[in-house]
């Protein structure tokens, strides 16, 4: 009877759609106008799933050919060593940037056409909130409240499925070019 439970928020005043802050981060990037920018935020860390978006991530190179990928954040330096070891294994070094940490999110979030979770564990994941309030598609591993917090605006799919991850992604692809025509 004393407690009360205060749900998350974001800053919608801070975390908005702005596409000229993210065309400087793509041009930064060597991101081109045509590609298509899928990236996964968060400290790189086994719970994060990296190893999952890796592998989705070179499922849809086969499908569609401008797609580049971004790992925004940072971690313990061995197990970084290790993800980007995986990365190279992958054949994903022409296509994958390693940003490392940004101080101003909104700029990253806006730069991307989607933010992914791979997550095998999560609570209340803010990344996709925060992204979400710019006007970014979000896929995210059915884990914590990632579902909730995307509802029916995103999809969630199961941890560990790189093919469903996968699969989503092309779909979301799909639907946007068929928009356009």
């Amino acid at each position: 009877a004393k407690m009360v439970a205060v749900p998350n928020g974001i800053d919608t005043e801070r975390f908005r759609p702005d596409n000229e802050a993210g065309q400087r981060i793509r041009e930064t990037w060597g991101i081109g106008e045509d590609d298509r920018l899928i990236g996964l935020v968060g400290r790189i860390d086994p719970m994060k799933g990296h190893s999952t978006f890796f592998q989705a991530a070179a499922l849809i190179r086969c499908q569609v050919k401008n797609v580049r990928f971004v790992c925004v954040g940072e971690g313990e330096e061995g197990y970084k060593k290790s993800m980007r070891s995986l990365a190279t294994k992958m054949g994903l070094d022409d296509v994958l940037i390693w940003a490392g940490e940004h101080s101003n999110m909104m700029e990253v979030y806006n730069a991307l056409d989607i933010v992914s979770t791979a997550s095998l564990s999560e609570g209340f994941p803010n990344v996709v909130g925060e992204a979400m309030s710019c006007g970014v598609p979000c896929v995210v591993t059915n884990v914590g409240d990632s579902a909730l917090v995307v509802g029916p605006k995103g999809y969630a799919v199961p941890p560990n499925d790189s093919e469903a991850l996968c699969s989503v992604w092309s779909e979301m692809f799909l639907l946007e070019e068929m928009e356009f025509r």
